[in-house]
């Protein structure tokens, strides 16, 4: 190869590592940008959300809010106080927020809270709506599942919308106390609260309550058997939000008593 050649190709190579350098950190920034972080919060006696699977993220990112989600008295589950375990889980909660946020400010983030976690969901979006927390609130979204602090219906009123704040045995007297109703907007932060019929922490104003406790609320990741899937897994990630609460028919995936 001649000079003037080896010069012509090492002009291309520049050219094209050039190019390759001017694209790839763009084409990086567009893949960070489009991630969608699901932020989970478990259940009573679930601080490691472990009722939601991962294949439900449909290729999103997990963080999970670890807190003690406890009961006390309630076997094999932690012994913290529930209204200590939704004060902590609150503030872990905070801080993955504002964490995951640091991390990808460009991405897209769910928070997700079912039962207990619900009310450490409420609590966080509350701070995300009211600016409390260095995030941008358009990039965030909610999915509720049994929310005890559901504020309107369908299919009704959680047990803390029903019952005035404070109701109950505080700490250290169990900390089973109602937190109050949710809100029915949370700043424009699009969000969608599902509550089976009957299941009463969500839909407590109902004669039926205590027995659609035992029988609804542990149906949302309950695997149907006509198709094998969840309301968990077909709702996470579908992107659905109504900004108010939507019923779901009963499940009956256990009987309306308690079982051991």
């Amino acid at each position: 190869m001649n000079v003037k050649k080896f010069r012509g190709v090492l002009a291309a190579a520049a050219l094209a590592g050039g190019l390759i350098g001017a694209i790839a950190p763009s084409a990086q920034a567009e893949t960070a940008d489009q991630a969608h972080y699901y932020i989970l919060i478990g259940g009573t006696c679930d601080g490691a959300a472990t009722v939601y699977n991962d294949a439900w993220l449909r290729g999103g990112i997990k963080k999970v809010v670890h807190y003690p989600a406890g009961a006390a008295g309630a076997p094999n589950c932690d012994q913290t106080p529930m209204d200590q375990s939704v004060a902590r889980g609150h503030e872990e909660a905070r801080r993955v927020v504002q964490s995951s946020f640091d991390e990808n400010p460009g991405a897209e983030f769910t928070v997700v809270g079912y039962s207990q976690g619900a009310l450490v969901a409420n609590k966080v979006l509350n701070d995300i709506a009211d600016g409390n927390l260095a995030v941008d609130k358009s990039r965030f979204s909610a999915k509720i599942f049994a929310d005890p602090m559901q504020p309107v219906g369908p299919p009704g009123r959680g047990i803390s919308a029903v019952l005035p704040a404070g109701t109950g045995a505080p700490s250290p007297f169990g900390g089973y106390v109602s937190f109050g109703p949710g809100r029915s907007d949370f700043g424009g932060i699009p969000f969608i609260r599902y509550c089976i019929e009957t299941d009463g922490v969500c839909h407590f104003d109902t004669l039926e309550a205590p027995g659609g406790y035992f029988a609804q609320h542990l149906c949302y990741q309950w695997a149907r058997p006509t198709d094998h899937r969840s309301i968990m897994e077909d709702t996470i990630a579908d992107g659905v939000y109504t900004n108010g609460s939507h019923a779901l028919p009963r499940q009956n995936c256990r009987p309306p008593h308690p079982v051991p």
